[in-house]
């Protein structure tokens, strides 16, 4: 009788723990800017992204307009005749990408046909442009350039719903709108610790952002840099949820081992 009392209150307390367990998360651990109020004014925030520098390895979408159709079709394959190809088509993909874009070489310089090596390397991208079209006017009269970045990617790892690596082809994407673009994050994340990696001039730099606490506003990752790492960290708990079924089983044998003595005795 003792032990058939031991056996229920063994499983009591097993069945007890395992929900203990599997709900010692609250909605707080999940929920951004905790501590905003309603209608306040969050001071020193950077409303503007970073400039970006130029940098050996990127992918630059140059395109030259003039009056002159024969010369423009040498700069822009959408205007090659022969083609009915459209900018969405040329440089919609990454593979389009890189046949149809420029890359910085190692020594800093773009090959434009006909023009030759710009050193674009250490630029922003409208000094960039501003280079290229002084260039460019030496050869051809009455020409435009527009420059943009074609190699803004941002890999976005850890519990979020879709991992992977997304290109941004605006001017400038914060770590929310990462996260956005992985489909938000799951049920597993410690927003309290993501982790941004973003490369320096001598190795990688790191930044822990606080996502429930609204000064990872102020954070210079707030707004992310082209090549940067977004790692959403899983939370202590993880590893017990997922093995909560495991835990159980091995309790409930302890307890059926206790019962089973019993009988035997």
């Amino acid at each position: 009788m003792i032990f058939i009392t031991m056996y229920y209150k063994v499983s009591a307390f097993i069945g007890l723990l395992v929900m203990l367990l599997v709900s010692c998360k609250t909605n707080k651990d999940l929920v951004y800017f905790n501590n905003a109020s309603n209608n306040e004014l969050i001071e020193d925030v950077q409303n503007n992204a970073p400039i970006y520098i130029v940098k050996s390895g990127d992918n630059l979408f140059v395109e030259i307009q003039s009056i002159n159709p024969e010369i423009n079709a040498v700069f822009n394959p959408t205007q090659r005749k022969g083609t009915q190809s459209g900018v969405q088509q040329n440089y919609g993909q990454l593979s389009s990408q890189y046949l149809n874009g420029y890359f910085v070489d190692v020594q800093g310089n773009i090959c434009l046909p006909m023009i030759g090596d710009v050193s674009v390397i250490g630029l922003s991208l409208e000094d960039a442009n501003k280079r290229i079209q002084a260039k460019v006017d030496e050869y051809i009269k009455d020409a435009t350039v527009k420059v943009k970045l074609l190699s803004y990617k941002i890999t976005v790892l850890g519990e979020v719903k879709n991992p992977g690596v997304y290109y941004n082809y605006n001017n400038s994407l914060t770590v929310l709108e990462a996260i956005s673009m992985a489909r938000g994050i799951t049920d597993y994340a410690h927003v309290k610790r993501v982790l941004v990696v973003r490369s320096a001039e001598k190795g990688s730099k790191t930044f822990r952002l606080n996502l429930t606490d609204k000064k990872f506003l102020k954070s210079d990752a707030f707004f992310l840099q082209p090549n940067d790492v977004v790692y959403v960290q899983p939370d202590k708990y993880k590893s017990i949820k997922l093995n909560s079924t495991f835990y159980s089983l091995m309790l409930s044998s302890v307890s059926t081992l206790i019962l089973i003595l019993n009988v035997l005795k």
